[in-house]
This record gives C-alpha cells, structure tokens and sequence, in this order.
C-alpha cells in the first residue's frame, strides 16, 4: 500500500511540471514579439550603437587634432626661443 502512494506521486508530480511547462511556454509566446519586430529591434539596437561609436570617434579625433597642435605651438615656442637666446647684443 505505501508502494502504491509513492507510484502515484511522481506521476501527480510529472504532470504538474509538464502543466507548469505549458503555463511558463504560453506566458513566454505572449510576452515575446513578433518576429518582425524583434529583427526591427535588433536593427535599432545595431544602428544606435553604430551613432554612438562614431560620436566617440569624432570626439577622439577632436582630442588628438587639439593635443597635435599643442605640441605644434610648443615646438614652434622652443624655437623662437632658441633664435633669442642666440643673438648676442655687443
């Protein structure tokens, strides 16, 4: 007789998971969107990604333009300080 309460329980058992399969997989094919709209999703996802990484590189190039002519002004000021340094006033 116990044998026979133990046989029954994983039965009631498989079949609450397997109603719980059907439950969780009809929830997931409501909440999902159309296929469609997920490929328009993943384009949009892919395109502001794209903005992003190009606004990064402008503003990088910006940077580098900006410290290149740094430097520039520099190498030009140590020259103009060396013409000084060399004239000699008798």
């Amino acid at each position: 007789m116990v044998e026979e309460k133990e046989n029954l329980k994983p039965q009631t058992l498989e079949e609450e998971v397997e109603k719980l399969k059907k439950n969780f997989s009809s929830l997931i094919h409501i909440c999902l969107p159309p296929k469609e709209v997920v490929e328009e999703i993943k384009k949009d996802l892919i395109t502001a990604q794209v903005s992003i990484l190009k606004i990064f590189k402008t503003l990088l190039d910006y940077q580098i333009e900006t410290l290149q002519n740094l430097v520039e002004q520099k190498q030009k000021s140590k020259k103009e300080k060396k013409k000084i340094q060399k004239i000699k006033v008798d």
